[in-house]
């Protein structure tokens, strides 16, 4: 860079009352393109990379590769909390002035460079193969939502879902194994609608099934709590879930909407709502799937849900049979001899007091 331009930079005279117009609204954002523009006199072209870096790494590559000075770095650091000479390099903006024409903007997850025409190809070929040096590896954060009411509106809350692998081979029984590459292949593919019944007695693994999706499945799961399934029949919850495209519904202990329809019946626009959700206009317009789990048998579920074509799959969780239940307890250190089928649930569990008069089921949190 030439001299004049780092001395000009260096004297301050950059930062005064009549160069306000190089900041944003707030006024310790500084506009790298009005930056550009004030110390080069010409316009600019940008280049972006929107990825997840090693910030600082990258940084200190960059300053030593262009052996930069203090004057040619522009930092606006923010600190780590209760560690204030700790640098979160995530949140803070670090503005490169390289050489003349040409300036590297770092922050959160983004790359910017700006320059001229007179900067050759392969000197942004170099910056970008830099910025692929660093690229984060990143750990997907599994998370699910669950909806809320509050007064006549729906809302949604965010919990993280702890990391959760299971060998469904071990855990489930052989008829399993099929069903499973239909859910999962189905929820994998862009714009497949439908409803997916999982039932069964308690502790068979619907809901450990569930957490499975939950962490193998890269889309937003929205979670109904069963003592809100008759808002299904709110006017407000169309509205509120044709915000959530690409999501996938998962419905517990959801009987009540599910049994037959009768004339009059208190459940029958919450059915009509759940068919529209899995099989209808507004699923195809969102790509919306929803999970249906119960207890009852399906016997008892309304035929208009059942009917062919509007079901992705179903599937009934019975014990395991006597040796898949001997070999997973055998797995888990459980020594004991099985001679019936068992539910997982009472496999994982043989060791526990039995408190069967006081037993609840809560949601994600049993089998």
């Amino acid at each position: 860079m030439e001299s004049s331009i780092i001395e000009y930079f260096a004297s301050g005279k950059l930062f005064n009352r009549k160069n306000n117009d190089l900041f944003g609204v707030a006024m310790d954002n500084l506009h790298c393109g009005k930056l550009f523009v004030k110390l080069f006199g010409k316009y600019y072209s940008k280049y972006r990379i929107r990825t997840e870096i090693k910030n600082k790494e990258l940084v200190d590559k960059i300053v030593q590769q262009y052996s930069l000075n203090q004057n040619q770095i522009i930092r606006n650091d923010e600190t780590i909390f209760n560690e204030p000479s700790q640098v979160n390099y995530k949140n803070s903006d670090i503005i490169l002035i390289l050489k003349k024409e040409l300036i590297v903007k770092v922050y959160d997850s983004i790359v910017e460079i700006y320059y001229s025409s007179n900067i050759q190809d392969a000197e942004l070929k170099k910056i970008i193969r830099m910025t692929e040096e660093f690229k984060a590896e990143t750990e997907i954060n599994r998370k699910f939502y669950m909806v809320q009411k509050s007064l006549n509106n729906f809302e949604l809350t965010e919990f993280n879902v702890k990391p959760f692998a299971i060998d469904l081979s071990v855990n489930y029984n052989e008829d399993f194994k099929n069903v499973h590459n239909i859910i999962f292949n189905s929820l994998n593919t862009k714009g497949k609608n439908g409803l997916i019944l999982l039932h069964g007695k308690f502790g068979t693994g619907k809901t450990f099934y569930i957490r499975h999706l939950i962490n193998s499945i890269n889309r937003k799961f929205i979670y109904f709590p069963s003592n809100m399934i008759d808002a299904l029949n709110s006017p407000s919850f169309l509205p509120f879930i044709s915000e959530q495209p690409n999501s996938i519904l998962v419905m517990e202990d959801c009987e009540n909407i599910l049994t037959p329809r009768v004339n009059g019946a208190v459940n029958s626009i919450g059915i009509q709502n759940l068919l529209n959700l899995g099989d209808g206009l507004l699923s195809d317009a969102l790509s919306l799937n929803v999970i249906c789990t119960f207890n009852a048998s399906i016997k008892r579920i309304d035929d208009a849900i059942l009917r062919k074509g509007r079901l992705i799959a179903r599937y009934e969780f019975k014990e395991l049979e006597t040796k898949k239940a001997q070999a997973l307890a055998n797995k888990i250190g459980k020594n004991i001899v099985i001679e019936n089928p068992m539910t997982v649930s009472e496999i994982y569990n043989y060791d526990d007091k039995c408190f069967e008069d006081f037993s609840t089921k809560i949601g994600f949190n049993t089998l």
